[in-house]
């Protein structure tokens, strides 16, 4: 099965890693992999590293965000696509290997970058098999990805302290 966790809202990963988080609780086969997201300031890292023996966790991605001068690098590189790819590289892998849950995180923005093409996506949604599932995630899911999805659930923003002024939050936005 195929979930969308969309919208521009803040929570879409949180949402991914929720479902993680209970599927390991039921002793279920879990792995999440996240896109675009390099560095070591992801506070759920920390957590999930004690996770480790129910939870595999693997990242791909150069570091976008610099937390002592809280600047985000919006340019992409041809070193941001190749980590992307070998990001999918690794999820083809983690299909093969009898996993309940596969959380995608941020592929979609990936996608929309064009740090990996449609064909890449669609690799994913081909190598996996009848017991797993994949939960893809990151802002604007195109149709057509939205067509192929059995559950789609849309985080959207009403009010944001960002557009206030206000800084990124350690412990709430990373």
């Amino acid at each position: 099965m195929l979930l969308i966790i969309t919208g521009n809202g803040k929570g879409k990963t949180t949402s991914a890693l929720g479902t993680a988080i209970r599927a390991a609780g039921w002793s279920k086969k879990v792995a999440i992999t996240f896109f675009d997201k390099g560095g070591t300031h992801y506070g759920e890292q920390s957590i999930l590293d004690e996770l480790k023996t129910k939870i595999d966790t693997h990242r791909f991605g150069l570091k976008r965000f610099d937390e002592v001068t809280r600047k985000f690098r919006f340019e992409n590189t041809k070193k941001d696509q190749e980590e992307a790819k070998k990001g999918v590289k690794k999820v083809i892998e983690l299909l093969a290997q009898d996993y309940f849950l596969i959380v995608c995180d941020e592929i979609i923005n990936c996608l929309n970058l064009k740090l990996v093409e449609k064909k890449h996506l669609q690799e994913l949604l081909d190598h996996c098999p009848q017991n797993s599932h994949l939960i893809f995630t990151g802002r604007n899911a195109p149709k057509w990805l939205q067509e192929k999805a059995d559950l789609i659930s849309e985080v959207n923003e009403i009010k944001h302290y960002f557009k206030q002024g206000k800084d990124a939050i350690k412990g709430l936005d990373y």
